[in-house]
């Protein structure tokens, strides 16, 4: 059984939510020409993307359904912008509680990076307290804690205050040193890898960070690159190993309960790497 696997099975166990036949779309793992004006192509990950839910492509995602490369880019992009509700940096921290709340205990959240539990009230900055940790790190466009990327909390998760020191301002790739307070993530000077039940859910987080922000309404924009060590640039990496990780870590239960709970209570909107996770693939694989 593969790490997916096991981890959508265990998460299925502490969630009664329904979920509809994975869907997958095999891509051949090689290096894919450029489409001229859109992102740049990167090698398909040897493992298919699957997993996610088809219960919204009559409604939500219909307008995306059929498209591939820039067009499904520019068309998903439409979609997730339209109609959303922006909280503030404040508002952050109660949807946190709710989203991110431990299945087996209401008073609770699950950290990012650990995936312990701790009591949600125990929030704020202190050693050993949990905080909001914004996963496209905000120095990656300097946007801060700005109403819009700074707190989408489609890429804001509970995280252990010294872990989230850590990680910093770090790209995503892997290999490093183990972290002691967080076993299974490992960090070098200029990227950070999560343990790999956490891998799936980071990379859709950046996935979705580079279509959501595309340079309007006064938000830089964010564009997810094959590099690391990223500074102050509005860009995100490392692509092809995001890649790797969305296909290789399937949307568990408690993902796909997270997009529902962001759309229905506080943004109105979805993250569609949750619900298809192909689309990553059809997007910069294409």
């Amino acid at each position: 059984m593969t790490l997916g696997s096991l981890r959508r099975t265990a998460a299925t166990a502490l969630l009664a939510l329904p979920l509809a036949l994975p869907l997958v779309v095999v891509v051949p793992a090689q290096a894919v020409p450029a489409d001229p004006g859109g992102p740049p192509a990167q090698a398909a990950p040897a493992v298919a993307a699957s997993g996610g839910t088809d219960a919204y492509d009559d409604t939500y995602w219909e307008p995306a359904l059929g498209r591939t490369g820039p067009a499904l880019e520019a068309a998903l992009h439409e979609i997730i912008s339209t109609d959303v509700t922006r909280l503030s940096y404040s508002q952050v921290w109660d949807a946190l509680k709710v989203t991110d709340q431990d299945p087996a205990d209401p008073a609770r959240v699950v950290l990012l990076y650990q995936g312990t539990s701790v009591p949600a009230s125990d929030n704020g900055g202190g050693v050993d307290q949990w905080n909001r940790e914004h996963v496209w790190a905000k120095s990656h466009g300097d946007f801060g804690t700005a109403t819009g990327p700074g707190t989408d909390i489609h890429h804001l998760r509970p995280t252990d205050v010294t872990v989230n020191s850590d990680r910093g301002n770090l790209d995503f790739d892997e290999g490093g040193t183990e972290n002691d307070e967080a076993p299974g993530n490992f960090s070098d000077s200029d990227s950070w890898e999560p343990r790999d039940e956490d891998k799936g859910d980071v990379a859709r987080m950046i996935l979705y960070m580079s279509v959501r922000y595309e340079g309007g309404d006064g938000h830089p924009d964010l564009e997810v690159n094959d590099e690391v060590g990223n500074g102050s640039a509005p860009n995100h990496g490392r692509l092809s190993v995001l890649l790797e990780w969305n296909a290789e870590d399937p949307p568990s239960a408690s993902e796909l309960r997270r997009n529902d709970l962001i759309q229905a209570d506080f943004q109105g909107n979805r993250n569609p790497f949750i619900d298809h996770p192909e689309w990553a693939q059809d997007i910069w694989a294409a």
